[in-house]
């Protein structure tokens, strides 16, 4: 048993060697790139642009899809829901309870609120034809499609909010393997760089949340898939053998009782000098796990989960907080941390808490840790910087100025913070300053909520029906 253990941990750290020298600099291989981190300073990344200038190509992507692009080698890869139906349409903006308050105002029963609110926001099954779940690998010099896939075809499993689509998950690459994820209500479907369908998994669907849909991508580590489930029946998180798709374990979240048992959150690995971890966050909570899925610690008091976590400084950042929440809770975990590390009431540290602010999370956008820096875009275009040592706030601002919404995680590169608004609109912006100092607006003039990614030459930025390279300047590759 031993020597079997010895030789599976001596394969890990040979796939994870191979994997790390494959990825190159101007590779953006998930959710946030390299780390999950959102951090692009090897990139030389453009300051200004429009739908026309300073753009090397721009491609229409069939359907609809929020999954972020990311980049390996001369590709880039999304995913998009295609049907010959009509989607509901979306729109920019804050989704509160106001609209429910002001159908309770005028008299009417809870049951008719909700069928008004659901009429409104909610595009159940029975309203859509079947949707081809499609992933496209572009060109990154041309914009020209170089192959194209239908995962699978069908009745959508469960309904989705408008803002969300049936292809929100971005997709993820290990260098030899595109690993696409139509949450595990759909399946997760594992192509070649080539396009040429290796594996799929797929599991019994599961009810969500007032049929929000799913939004949580894959993420691949040291030869294996790791996809978290958490909905209003059965929830998991997953550990696939990267090459076959085979269950290498299944760790049942079933057990974990919360406010909220749907979840929006990709999960997170940890690397630290002492251990690496699988970070989740739902069931209203905060659970780490090995990698053989046992659970570390547990930290209790997170709301409505949808931002990821990120890590710098030898911290770890976890946040939640829907719109309607007066709290919006913000954690600093230091490493080493077992067995149930919540604060006791009124608490704001303890020894593997550093920090606690009760209200700096977003909702959506997932935070930035950048230069000893913690960047937290609220929806709302109200934006904290925090001391991430500390937690004590530098400055806030709004991003932008005042009517600007924000779906899209920010991201830097070489003293700049770029974030994209749910209009189009890419605002830079100095990092390391003690004020806002806005550098450019960019604006595409069409809603987006994928966060860009960077790549050769520039930045990949998707909107809602195109996909845009910017060059890093005119006429560069």
């Amino acid at each position: 048993m031993r020597l079997r253990t010895a030789a599976a941990s001596l394969t890990l750290i040979a796939a994870a060697i191979s994997l790390a020298s494959a990825a190159g600099p101007t590779d953006w291989p998930q959710f946030r790139g390299h780390d999950a981190a959102g951090m692009a300073d090897q990139f030389a990344l453009p300051t200004t642009w429009s739908a026309k200038d300073n753009i090397a190509w721009t491609a229409t992507i069939p359907g609809r899809g929020w999954s972020s692009p990311i980049v390996w080698g001369n590709r880039v890869y999304v995913t998009s829901a295609v049907s010959a139906g009509v989607f509901k349409e979306p729109s920019t903006g804050i989704y509160g309870n106001d609209y429910a308050a002001d159908l309770t105002a005028q008299g009417l029963s809870a049951a008719e609120v909700m069928k008004r609110v659901t009429a409104r926001d909610i595009e159940l099954t029975a309203e859509v034809d079947d949707v081809k779940y499609m992933i496209y690998a572009i060109d990154v010099k041309t914009g020209a499609i170089a192959w194209q896939r239908e995962a699978h075809r069908g009745k959508p499993p469960g309904g989705r909010h408008r803002k969300n689509t049936y292809a929100s998950e971005t997709p993820a690459t290990d260098g030899e393997r595109i690993y696409a994820s139509f949450g595990a209500n759909v399946g997760v479907f594992c192509y070649t760089i080539d396009g040429t369908l290796v594996w799929k998994r797929e599991w019994p669907p599961q009810p969500v949340y007032l049929d929000f849909g799913t939004a949580a991508s894959p993420v691949v580590y040291r030869g294996r898939v790791y996809i978290l489930r958490d909905s209003e029946g059965d929830s998991f998180l997953t550990a696939l053998d990267a090459k076959t798709g085979t269950v290498v374990w299944t760790t049942s979240r079933n057990a974990l009782e919360g406010r909220q048992k749907s979840g929006w959150v990709t999960p997170f690995i940890w690397e630290t000098p002492s251990r690496t971890e699988i970070v989740t966050v739902g069931k209203s909570m905060v659970v780490s796990y090995d990698l053989d899925g046992k659970e570390l610690w547990r930290l209790k008091g997170m709301t409505q989960a949808t931002p990821t976590p990120v890590a710098g400084g030898g911290l770890l950042f976890v946040g939640s907080g829907a719109q309607t929440d007066a709290a919006r809770p913000m954690y600093a975990i230091r490493p080493g941390a077992t067995g149930d590390i919540s604060l006791a009431a009124g608490a704001t540290s303890s020894q593997y808490v550093a920090w606690f602010v009760p209200k700096l999370s977003a909702y959506i956008p997932s935070p930035l840790f950048y230069r000893g820096r913690l960047y937290v875009v609220n929806d709302n275009g109200i934006m904290q910087v925090v001391e991430a040592a500390t937690g004590k706030e530098i400055y806030r601002a709004r991003v932008g100025g005042v009517g600007n919404t924000f779906s899209s995680s920010p991201f830097a590169s070489n003293g700049r913070v770029y974030v994209l608004s749910e209009d189009g609109d890419t605002f830079v912006f100095d990092a390391g300053t003690d004020t806002y100092v806005e550098r450019a607006k960019n604006s595409l003039g069409e809603m987006s909520l994928a966060t860009p990614a960077p790549g050769p030459g520039g930045l990949i930025v998707r909107t809602q029906t195109k996909l845009y390279r910017v060059q890093a300047r005119p006429g560069s590759e």
